[in-house]
């Protein structure tokens, strides 16, 4: 990716050669006892709302960056993690322009954040040919695309179920049945295509279970 070290922000800076997971907000992402397996990463990522206390032999306790799209639905977080990375849709920036950053910091209840430029929001999505995609989405090509070594848990790309992992069980049932309507602005089949063909490439790794 054309992006010099002068956009990035000082906690993405040298850690090209780190091993990092991004955990993902799916079911999948709670199946299985892999909290310490996690933990050993030298860089964990979660994404928007997740969850970790309480569920830590499962998804780990760890969170080394935290990834949110600063979306309507993000609940603001008493445990802030130290370093926090912003991804707001292109078609939303353009919109909105810099008046965007009063949004992000009363949704997330802080100003220290790092907000990913425009023009390489635009470049990702220019770059996988799907419109606005999910946070999830953008997070694992943004990581991708910085050269870094990652692994991904937890992506389930909506398939069997459209809950989270942390989704008490009436939640998971209004998701499931479709009366709480979950990324409907999003093309999740292309994204699905797109991470797996990542996968399969052996661009990137999922965790093995």
């Amino acid at each position: 990716m054309n992006q010099s070290l002068n956009q990035l922000p000082d906690f993405l800076v040298g850690h090209r050669s780190s091993q990092v997971i991004i955990i993902g907000n799916g079911p999948s992402a709670a199946a299985h006892e892999l909290g310490q397996q996690i933990d050993a990463f030298d860089q964990i990522i979660r994404i928007n709302n997740y969850v970790t206390a309480g569920m830590e032999s499962k998804v780990g306790s760890q969170t080394d960056i935290w990834v949110n799209g600063a979306n309507q639905g993000l609940k603001k977080r008493a445990d802030l993690p130290k370093n926090t990375l912003v991804m707001i849709p292109p078609v939303v920036l353009e919109h909105k322009g810099e008046a965007i950053h009063n949004r992000i910091q009363r949704r997330l209840g802080t100003n220290q954040y790092f907000m990913v430029p425009l023009e390489i929001m635009q470049r990702m999505e220019g770059l996988s040919g799907i419109k606005r995609p999910t946070t999830g989405f953008f997070t694992i090509f943004y990581f991708y695309l910085l050269g870094w070594d990652v692994t991904l848990h937890g992506f389930d790309f909506f398939v069997g179920s459209t809950s989270h992992y942390f989704d008490n069980s009436l939640k998971h049932w209004l998701k499931d049945q479709g009366i709480l309507r979950k990324a409907g602005k999003h093309n999740i089949e292309a994204e699905k295509t797109f991470v797996e063909e990542l996968v399969s490439t052996g661009k990137i790794k999922k965790l093995r279970v």
